[in-house]
């Protein structure tokens, strides 16, 4: 059985875009379904026209993925959550919007929110700053998915 996995992350110049890739990569590994979803941008437009590098990334990003809605975390037995170490805000946001709908479900925490995520009731796994560990993690939380739902 596969599991289906929800990927959602926030970055601006694409280094924790990488890890969410590979952290799909290897949720697609253990053969689970995959959704990549990007946060939106909290920081005011303004700010972020004044920073080429960052422009370009976010036209790219928003052309290539789409914010996470209701349906992707009704659909997801595993949520895979990235967000830099130093930019947080937009994935706390995000948490403060799942309510029940992921008590219970396997989660995995790619940065420095690993405890607000374990508040809406995730079963929250975390990791740093690699690729490869991020892949192997994302594995590992898709076997956790596997398990629980065989019961």
């Amino acid at each position: 059985m596969a599991a289906n996995a929800l990927v959602v992350f926030y970055s601006r110049y694409g280094k924790t875009e990488q890890l969410a890739l590979a952290a799909g990569v290897g949720a697609i590994q253990e053969r689970a379904n995959i959704r990549l979803r990007r946060l939106p941008d909290l920081t005011d437009a303004s700010v972020i026209r004044a920073d080429a590098a960052w422009t370009e990334n976010l036209d790219r990003m928003r052309r290539e993925y789409i914010a996470p809605r209701e349906i992707d975390i009704q659909w997801a037995e595993v949520l895979i959550l990235a967000a830099p170490q130093d930019r947080t805000a937009e994935m706390e946001l995000f948490l403060d919007t799942l309510g029940e709908s992921v008590r219970g479900k396997i989660g995995l925490a790619i940065g420095t929110f690993a405890a607000e995520a374990a508040k809406t009731g995730l079963i929250v796994g975390a990791v740093a700053g690699r690729p490869e560990d991020a892949t192997a993690a994302a594995r590992e939380a898709v076997k956790r998915a596997k398990g629980v739902g065989r019961g």
